[in-house]
């Protein structure tokens, strides 16, 4: 009788959590759009950063008009494909760089396929953090 008790909470164990064991992972990053604004304006510079309608190009033009850099992360730096054909950014936000000793301010990025990483905002550069 104690082996049925333990193989039926066995069994409620496992078809509790059936969608971690049995279902496809879904990161946080697929689940919505946490993007807040289009434009991030760098209070010290003057530079402005756009992100355009589909998600995908970051654009930094100087506080006179004139374009500093554009860029497709995903496309300019050789991401490899992961869960998504074609991921569009889901997190776009000024940070710190706590990477590094320097603490200076970057742009965050995060995708819907869960990769993340942040740009240089002199230069647009992006470094690959990881992936959820």
């Amino acid at each position: 009788m104690k082996t049925l008790y333990l193989t039926l909470l066995i069994l409620a164990i496992v078809l509790s959590n059936s969608n971690s064991v049995f279902g496809q992972y879904v990161s946080h990053y697929t689940e919505k759009d946490r993007i807040k604004v289009d434009t991030l304006i760098d209070n010290q510079s003057g530079d402005r950063f756009f992100i355009d309608k589909e998600r995908i190009f970051i654009t930094a033009i100087d506080k006179n008009g004139k374009l500093l850099w554009k860029t497709d992360p995903a496309i300019d730096n050789k991401l490899p494909k992961y869960r998504q054909d074609r991921p569009t950014v889901v997190y776009f936000a000024f940070g710190d760089d706590d990477r590094t000793k320097s603490k200076k301010k970057v742009i965050w990025l995060s995708y819907s396929n869960s990769k993340f990483g942040y740009l240089d905002k002199t230069t647009g550069k992006f470094t690959f953090e990881g992936q959820d």
